[in-house]
Order: C-alpha cells, then structure tokens, then sequence
C-alpha cells in the first residue's frame, strides 16, 4: 500500500490531486490518504481528512512508501520506520505555505538514501516510480545529535 499525506496543518490539493492521478493509471496498487482540510476529494484512492496519530502510524509502518509534503517531522517518521519517502514540497506562491522552506527541505534531502524527490506535481509519477524500484527506506535517524555536531555547539558556547 502507498500512503499518501499531507501532514495535519495545511491543506495540500495539488498533491493530493497529483497522487489521485497517479492512482487512476495504477488501479493495482492500494493507495491511502490523509487530505486534511482541502477541497479535492480524491476518486480514486482511499481516505480520511485526518487520522489519530496512533492510527496513522501504524498505516506508515503497513506501508510500501509514504509520499508527502516535505515536512522535517514526515522525514522523521520514514527513518524511524524505515520506509521510502517521495517529498513533493509546498509552495508560497500557491498559498500551500507562507514560506518556500519546504523547497530548502526537499534540496536538503534529496539525496539521502530512500528519499526521492518531485519539486512539483509533473515530477510526482517518475519519483514513485523511482521510489517503488529502490532498494529499501530511508534510514533509521539516532536519537541523539552526533557527537561531532554536539562539540562544536559546546565549542561556540563555551569557547
């Protein structure tokens, strides 16, 4: 199953249009998604606007791939999981966002291993695409900052 999220703040249309597209020309592959608040109601996918936390976990643990907006706190739950992700990023201009950070984001992990990446919804089939041929999740993030990072915030605190 694929899972499809657009996080639980904003509405997310333009994914969730470009995922529902995606699943009308892949009628063999379960889709699920969480829209939240938008407008579009998906046609060929199933979903909730908004799933409890618990519930929703257990969906990203079930799935194949998680394919989302690029949020940091989505990037967490597929390394803590271990699934590969496909960020599609969130526009300012598009009022998807206030801020175009989740372009910073997207660059930022695009090439971390078991992340893919479309910048925009033209890009959406050929990163799940990449993403279903792939080799495994993103993977596991510690629970602790390295020790490297941590030294040089002691060093600048303390000189």
């Amino acid at each position: 199953m694929i899972l499809v999220s657009i996080g639980t703040m904003l509405p997310f249309d333009r994914l969730i249009r470009a995922a529902d597209s995606w699943a009308a020309q892949h009628d063999g592959e379960p889709v699920t998604a969480q829209i939240g608040g938008g407008l579009y109601e998906p046609r060929h996918m199933e979903w909730s606007r908004l799933l409890p936390p618990a519930e929703f976990e257990g969906l990203v643990e079930q799935c194949r791939l998680l394919v989302t907006h690029a949020g940091t706190g989505s990037f967490l739950l597929a390394a803590e999981k271990q699934r590969p992700i496909v960020l599609m990023p969130r526009r300012a201009k598009w009022k998807e966002h206030t801020t175009d950070h989740q372009l910073h984001t997207a660059r930022w992990l695009r090439d971390k291993p078991g992340v893919h990446v479309a910048m925009d919804d033209e890009e959406l089939p050929g990163a799940i695409a990449a993403a279903l041929s792939g080799e495994g999740g993103v993977r596991p993030v510690g629970p602790h900052a390295p020790e490297a990072f941590l030294a040089r915030i002691r060093e600048a605190l303390l000189g």
